[in-house]
């Protein structure tokens, strides 16, 4: 890495022409870097290097920085999908360009591409990353502008890396978080766990929250570790991705581990990210006659503690219905 390339890097990835002028280098150093291909010029005055993220290049190219959850996913999170680039620019921001074309104003189609809001502080933007908002600012920004689950997902996901010993944040982060948050959001704070180590692990909790089914994340049984969730004394849920349990070794870690939990008496339901998105339904009906059948066995367990037993085990909500057009049918019978 040459001198010039290395003084990008250092400074976040962005260096304005002036500023490398003060560093030593000359107009043909630049001149020549750029022609050689070893920086980038993205923005009039200002350079980058080739590999630095396409998202970041767009958004700088634009005249603003990630926010949301594109700045979320940038720093390694568990984060959902989004097909759009969340760019945050300062209040009195003009001349925004496309983030493919940094000779051309921003028009009205790019926000089929990308999402502005016009809500960074200089300040913040000149003493922090040029590219980027912090990880609390992104939060904030994702409980603004996004909906219940993914909030949570987010801020579970950040959490879990601090348990983990990576950078997050902790509970005197959320506290910082939920006082800049909107007022409808204030009651999501209490369903924020940090305890699930993906994020379709949180969507199937609060799933399962919505749902009426008691969920502890993260039950530890002896001999098989750490499994996704307990809904039960004996009953475990795991919730397979494709990421991790598609290759033949996972899939035998996996049933080792049914296999050690099914010796103790006890039962693992096991269920796949498409399976949760698509068929919810029949989900629930597995999870009730788990439920059910599991508080009939009344026997001694060595299994976590499981804090509640439901005075009811509920029937799934289409069940109910159809239930009550019968009824109803009846009735007008009658």
């Amino acid at each position: 890495m040459s001198s010039l390339t290395a003084s990008i890097f250092a400074h976040e990835l962005f260096l304005k022409r002036a500023s490398l002028f003060r560093l030593g280098f000359s107009r043909r150093d630049i001149s020549s870097a750029v022609a050689a291909g070893s920086i980038l010029r993205v923005r009039k005055g200002w350079y980058t290097l080739p590999n630095t993220p396409s998202i970041a290049i767009e958004s700088f190219r634009i005249g603003g920085r990630l926010t949301g959850l594109s700045a979320f996913k940038s720093y390694g999170f568990w984060t959902p999908s989004t097909a759009k680039l969340h760019v945050t620019v300062p209040r009195d921001a003009r001349a925004l360009r496309r983030p493919r074309d940094m000779y051309t104003r921003l028009e009205p189609r790019d926000r089929q591409h990308c999402t502005i809001t016009w809500t960074d502080e200089r300040a913040a933007r000149d003493s922090e990353c040029p590219w980027r908002t912090s990880v609390i600012d992104s939060l904030v920004h994702i409980l603004r502008h996004e909906g219940r689950v993914s909030s949570i997902v987010c801020l579970d996901s950040a959490l879990n890396a601090a348990m983990h010993g990576q950078p997050g944040i902790d509970e005197d982060d959320l506290d910082v978080i939920f006082a800049r948050a909107p007022l409808f959001a204030q009651s999501w704070r209490a369903e924020v766990d940090g305890r699930s180590g993906a994020g379709g692990e949180t969507v199937f909790r609060l799933n399962c929250t919505d749902a009426g089914i008691p969920f502890v994340p993260q039950p530890y049984v002896a001999g098989a570790g750490y499994l996704d969730g307990q809904i039960g004394p004996h009953t475990f849920v795991e919730i397979d991705g494709k990421l991790w349990h598609d290759s033949p070794e996972a899939h035998e870690v996996d049933v080792h581990r049914d296999a050690v939990v099914v010796s103790q008496h006890g039962a693992v339901l096991r269920f796949t990210y498409e399976l949760i998105r698509y068929s919810w339904t029949l989900i629930e009906a597995a999870m009730l006659a788990a439920i059910e059948d599991d508080w009939k066995l009344n026997a001694p367990s060595q299994f976590p503690p499981f804090p509640w037993r439901p005075t009811a085990p509920r029937k799934p909500r289409p069940l109910r219905r159809a239930r009550a057009a019968r009824r109803n049918g009846r009735h007008s019978t009658a």
